[in-house]
């Protein structure tokens, strides 16, 4: 009985206030690329709604398991795989429009094995990162657009890794 009424707060809480108005949560899936090829899932909630920018918390979990000898060997060596999470802000321009620009920040984690291509050695990172990107909104539900990202990390040594990402987001 404790569960049911558990779940039924939680949905409730993802429900908007006002009918029409922008949702609370959400989640989704990334392609990912740069420095390798993979896939990212992430979520976030809206914290605040100003009249000029949403301004949200999220996370992303980033895993790049292709990399340019999986794609096309060039006879270098194998560079490896790459996880990364990210944990930070993310602003959206425009709030009710179907097209907005977006800006997210935060901290990163990233972990490089292999003979990694950007980063001069293996091993964990950390870092901030800084993102620029643009979204349409599909639906009701659903919301697409690419990002060009930059992170500055410390570790092994010190690297500034770039990355692409296209995002689908499903707002509950």
């Amino acid at each position: 009985m404790r569960c049911l009424f558990l779940l039924l707060i939680l949905l409730a809480a993802c429900q908007s206030r006002v009918k029409g108005y922008p949702r609370d949560w959400y989640a989704g899936g990334s392609f990912s690329a740069i420095p390798g090829v993979g896939l990212a899932v992430g979520g976030g909630k809206v914290l605040a709604r100003p009249d000029t920018f949403d301004w949200s918390g999220e996370a992303q979990v980033i895993w790049q398991f292709l990399d340019d000898k999986d794609l096309a060997d060039d006879g270098e060596a194998d560079h490896g795989e790459m996880m990364a999470v990210r944990a930070g802000f993310k602003h959206s321009t425009s709030p009710g429009a179907k097209r907005h620009f977006t800006f997210r920040y935060g901290f990163e984690y990233y972990r490089a094995t292999g003979e990694p291509g950007i980063v001069d050695r293996p091993g964990d990172y950390y870092g901030g990162y800084l993102g620029f990107g643009f979204e349409t909104e599909l639906s009701e539900h659903w919301t697409m657009g690419p990002e060009l990202a930059a992170a500055v990390l410390f570790g092994e040594g010190t690297a500034v890794v770039p990355g692409f990402f296209w995002h689908l987001v499903y707002d509950f």
